[in-house]
Parts: structure tokens; sequence; C-alpha cells
């Protein structure tokens, strides 16, 4: 089972609202995408509705729901590897919105 504890991360924000969890990914983020729950990064799970997942550079930045401490907004450094997968994955799925364009910004 993957464990954020095990993963090198950075904390963006923590005890947030879903909306300011949204707002910190597309600010942060060149492109971000709205995931259904269940989509995974790096092994891990994306609990709720509907989740903000956005990549800069080489970085993915997410919101994560860690339960009873809330919500938080992450970023792994240096994925390349996931965010190739990531972002094929998204392209093909007709449930996943896109929030924010790497050349156009906010829809």
């Amino acid at each position: 089972m993957v464990c954020i504890s095990e993963m090198d991360y950075e904390i963006l924000l923590k005890n947030a609202t879903l909306k300011e969890c949204e707002k910190t990914v597309i600010a942060n983020s060149e492109e971000a995408y709205l995931v259904p729950g269940g989509y995974k990064v790096k092994g891990l799970s994306l609990l709720g509705k509907a989740i903000p997942v956005g990549f800069s550079g080489n970085d993915i930045i997410f919101q994560y729901t860690k339960p009873c401490l809330g919500f938080f907004v992450l970023r792994l450094r240096n994925e390349i590897e996931e965010l190739k997968i990531l972002k094929a994955q998204y392209s093909k799925d007709k449930n996943v919105k896109k929030l924010k364009s790497k050349a156009a910004g906010p829809p």
C-alpha cells in the first residue's frame, strides 16, 4: 500500500476548504484538471467527487484528503514519468475537466 509519508512532498496549503484547494492548485500550475474521485497520483487514491490536479514543469500539484485532518494541497517534485502517465490518462477521459491550459489560462 502506498503512503504519502513515504514520498518527498511539499505542503502548499493545509487545513483548507475545497474551494481554497482548487484555487491553490490552479494558481500554482501551468495546466490544471478536475478529475473524478478514485483517480490515483503515484498510487495514492484521490478522495472526493472532483479533485483538482495540476502540472507545473515536472511537478504534480494536487488536493489530498487526509481523513480526520482535512484538505491539503501537495507538490510532488520531478515526477516526469508519472506526469506523462497522468496527462495521457486525462486526455482520454471524458469525465476529466480541464481547468487551466498552458497557453490559454483559465477557461
